[in-house]
């Protein structure tokens, strides 16, 4: 939209120099029939300095480049680089114990086992997989139970008498280690199952009650840890779309400058810097190029513009962005306010007008 009505106004423009060229020329000729033999010259020297102004106009007006920009959105994340250590929080005692059972212990090197290091140290992203994982094998447990009380009922049908290798086969296959049919004592087969189906129903009632009383400690640690990272070892992420509504193509450098407005004459400046600069800097002639700019970690700023980020993160202050292109020619997107998924909600709501008057 914005490129069209750039196209239109230049098209304007050239018209409006082109009436005005003919009226001047017009008005020049009424003036000048009287004056003789002067009228020539006159005429040539009008006539070449059109004719210089012409590529003139083209080139600074017409054959240019238009950059504008829109911000998109802004969202606030955690550094991958900032680690959690699960030993450090008793609170997470239970995710720990599910982080040691992603990992291996031993791992086969040189024709034998070599035991590994375990790592216990997360992103703020795996920590949050692991409560969503412990959330779900939450709800998942009751069935579990279910499932191995039906296992132990499976096994009461059955006697020495009439327990073959077939139904053995078939009680193994939820076991990890599997029970071999003893032909000469079946009782025996018949009670190591047993006793595999009691253990593991065990095991899973004692897992299901720790979680079940540890999963709201575990909720409230990792909702203040995410809390003081974002507040700490965050940064920024801005998208935006950056215009050429000209007839050049046009480039912008790597940094960006990228300011909250908090109050009158108070600001707070962030540097970013355009990511995959290599592809997304250059905008060819009335296209567009969606992009991504990035600041550092917010713990690298003065303590006091880290305590005003943290206090009006959210709230609808205003913000902008600022680009410069390679001619050192600096542009300003359109403001927005300093909060995530804010712009998104205004779009939706004037399109959701927008729905509401459109008529079936």
């Amino acid at each position: 939209m914005t490129s069209k009505k750039e196209s239109v106004a230049s098209t304007i423009q050239l018209a409006v120099a082109l009436v005005i060229g003919l009226l001047v020329g017009m008005v020049s000729f009424y003036l000048l029939k009287g004056i003789g033999d002067y009228s020539n010259i006159f005429a040539a020297v009008l006539g070449a300095s059109i004719a210089l102004l012409v590529p003139i106009w083209q080139t600074y007006v017409i054959q240019r480049s238009k950059l504008a920009i829109e911000v998109n959105g802004i969202s606030r994340k955690v550094s991958d680089k900032a680690k959690v250590s699960l030993d450090e929080h008793s609170e997470l005692s239970y995710l720990r114990k599910m982080k040691e059972e992603d990992t291996p212990r031993f791992v086969f090197m040189n024709g034998g086992p070599k035991r590994t290091s375990q790592d216990r140290s997360v992103t703020l992203d795996e920590l949050e997989e692991l409560l969503q994982r412990a959330k779900q094998e939450l709800k998942d447990f009751p069935e579990k139970i279910a499932d191995r009380k039906n296992d132990l009922e499976k096994l009461s049908v059955f006697t020495p008498d009439n327990f073959s290798k077939h139904e053995c086969n078939k009680l193994n296959r939820p076991l990890q280690t599997e029970i071999d049919f003893n032909v000469t004592d079946i009782a025996l087969t018949l009670n190591e199952f047993k006793q595999s189906f009691e253990e593991k129903l065990s095991n899973i009632k004692e897992k299901y009650d720790e979680l079940q009383s540890s999963i709201p400690e575990i909720d409230r640690k990792v909702t203040q840890i995410k809390e003081e990272l974002i507040s700490n070892k965050s940064y920024f992420e801005i998208s935006v779309t950056l215009i050429n509504s000209g007839r050049l193509n046009t480039s912008i450098k790597r940094p960006a400058l990228f300011r909250v407005y908090i109050g009158r004459e108070n600001y707070i400046d962030l540097k970013l810097t355009l990511s995959d600069f290599e592809t997304k800097s250059e905008i060819a002639p009335n296209s567009t190029v969606v992009g991504t700019f990035s600041s550092t970690d917010i713990s690298q700023l003065p303590e006091e513009d880290r305590k005003l980020i943290n206090t009006y993160w959210g709230q609808s202050v205003q913000c902008k962005l600022f680009v410069e292109d390679v001619h050192g020619e600096a542009t300003a997107s359109n403001s927005i306010a300093f909060s995530e998924g804010l712009y998104q909600k205004i779009i939706f709501d004037r399109l959701a007008v927008v729905a509401t008057n459109e008529n079936m």
